[in-house]
């Protein structure tokens, strides 16, 4: 037997639909405080982890990270990431659609990408500021992912929801 939401009890249903829609918005602010923080180009995500020079910066003094704030950054964000991408992860093994090749690219993207953005961080504090771009495109290939990931588990939720009802009229 598949184990899919519509063979979860409803009780279950409702906490993933609340861990999804709360995990959105969580995400969402963190990409406005990226936003704000960098203005989401590749030279304000290398000021922000390189430093930038006060002489030329209109805006905050930045200074670079150091080895243990860098340490700490990556510690935190993969560990509560690891737990968001789990459990999104979760959600879509239990949806119907897509297909079980696009759920299984869905599901492991976000790990790939999660290792890929990581790497680059390091790369463009220790290295280059060029590997911002990496660290960018990985990121945003990761926000799309998470999206899509919500969308297709909230809309099986509902469609789930909408049958019971329908069902049990």
């Amino acid at each position: 037997m598949t184990v899919t939401w519509r063979s979860v009890p409803a009780p279950l249903r409702t906490l993933a639909r609340w861990v999804t829609i709360v995990q959105v918005v969580g995400y969402t602010t963190s990409l406005i405080f990226v936003w704000h923080t960098t203005r989401l180009v590749p030279p304000g995500v290398a000021a922000r982890y390189r430093g930038a020079d006060p002489l030329t910066s209109e805006g905050a003094m930045q200074f670079p990270k150091s080895f243990a704030e860098m340490l700490t950054i990556t510690h935190t964000h993969l560990l509560s990431m690891v737990v968001i991408f789990l459990l999104t992860g979760l959600g879509l093994a239990l949806c119907e659609r897509p297909s079980e090749g696009w759920k299984r690219w869905l599901i492991a993207e976000p790990f790939v990408a999660l290792l890929v953005s990581f790497s680059a961080m390091w790369l463009m504090r220790y290295v280059d500021p060029s590997f911002s771009w990496l660290l960018e495109a990985s990121s945003a290939v990761l926000a799309v992912t998470f999206y899509v990931q919500s969308y297709l588990i909230l809309r099986e939720l509902r469609q789930v929801e909408r049958e019971g009802h329908r069902g049990s009229a």
